[in-house]
């Protein structure tokens, strides 16, 4: 719910524009002819990400690495309409605001089913039957369902001994054990998985019905894909367990190391648009430029700035303003992360701008 959708298509035209296709039969073809494409797409949407990640993967250094956000209780409320007991619940704008008929009823909805989505209950225990308490889970799938903090877990994540004691994680699966000395950087710098990486253990290439490659859905191709999708950071790590900001330092230590550092809030401005241009080496001003890109996954599409940045944030004040407040204490690491993530958008911004002297549209 940062607008992944949206970047998803855009980097698929990107990658087209480079003579890279999706299509899985258009690689089985490149393969025969005895050349590998030489781009290659990973995403990461749901796993937690080590912040240590980019100093002991040797594949980050090699990757253009591109990550977006969006400010925490935006995001949150999002997922409540877009995969919790809020779907139920279609926000009409002119029923909203103009006729204002079910103002009273979405007040009442939303005072009652926030604080159980929130707490896993209700709609939401059905995902506690399937993944266990927050505290139990290790690299499992974050989305879905509420998780405090998401963002700042997804890249404050650990894999190191001293770690999971700090987060009182207790202990772990002899799967996930086996997993990490598996994957993990420090005990594979010299084997092939990490030095030549298939082409086809990538997000990108797909069949005609999954939305990604069906290593991403758990279904691990024998042979080739021993290991999954292949990327960098994609080795398991921990989300869970108690946070403070010295988690905080370390999640703005990893965003550090990322070429781009988008908000969804503006990413479809122009200097956003050109900026992820040029890292990615396309025109500013191809037809599939972020500035021309229509929001495909918006619940709500947004008709001005405010409602950009603000749209749930005033909803819950408006209407049910013990749920702002629950999920401003619950998510308080969160929102101080997300607001030094803005810092560093606008300084690598900045940095840009004074080196391509890009003056505006």
């Amino acid at each position: 719910k940062a607008g992944g959708t949206s970047l998803r298509k855009y980097f698929q035209d990107v990658l087209q524009y480079h003579g890279v296709s999706c299509n899985v039969e258009d690689y089985w073809r490149v393969q025969q002819r005895g050349n590998a494409p030489e781009i290659l797409y990973i995403e990461q949407e749901f796993q937690t990400m080590d912040s240590e990640c980019p100093l002991h993967d040797p594949r980050w250094e090699r990757s253009l690495r591109v990550v977006t956000l969006r400010h925490p209780i935006e995001r949150h409320v999002s997922e409540f309409f877009f995969t919790g007991p809020g779907k139920q619940f279609h926000i009409d704008r002119q029923q909203l605001y103009t006729n204002k008929t079910y103002t009273r009823q979405l007040s009442s909805f939303l005072n009652e089913n926030f604080p159980l989505w929130m707490k896993q209950e209700g709609d939401g225990k059905k995902f506690l039957d399937l993944y266990g308490k927050q505290e139990g889970r290790v690299n499992l799938y974050l989305g879905g369902f509420y998780t405090n903090n998401f963002q700042l877990r997804a890249l404050a994540g650990c894999s190191s001994p001293d770690c999971f004691q700090r987060r009182q994680v207790g202990d772990l699966t002899s799967d996930f054990e086996q997993a990490l000395k598996k994957r993990h950087p420090f005990t594979n710098n010299n084997t092939t998985m990490y030095s030549s990486p298939v082409p086809l253990c990538t997000h990108y290439f797909h069949t005609k019905q999954p939305l990604y490659d069906p290593c991403s859905k758990g279904k691990v191709r024998k042979g080739a894909c021993e290991i999954g999708c292949d990327g960098p950071c994609f080795y398991p790590s921990v989300a869970w367990g108690h946070l403070d900001r010295s988690d905080v330092a370390r999640a703005i230590s990893a965003l550090e190391m990322f070429d781009a550092v988008l908000l969804m809030e503006t990413f479809d401005e122009p200097d956003q648009s050109d900026f992820l241009a040029d890292v990615l080496g396309v025109p500013r001003d191809a037809e599939f430029a972020l500035t021309s890109r229509n929001a495909s996954n918006f619940v709500v599409l947004k008709t001005n700035k405010r409602e950009k940045t603000h749209f749930y944030r005033d909803l819950l004040a408006n209407l049910s303003l013990c749920s702002l407040e629950l999920l401003t204490v619950e998510n308080d690491l969160e929102i101080e992360f997300f607001e030094k993530a803005v810092d560093v958008n606008k300084r690598k911004t900045n940095e840009w701008k004074r080196e391509k002297n890009w003056q505006g549209p």
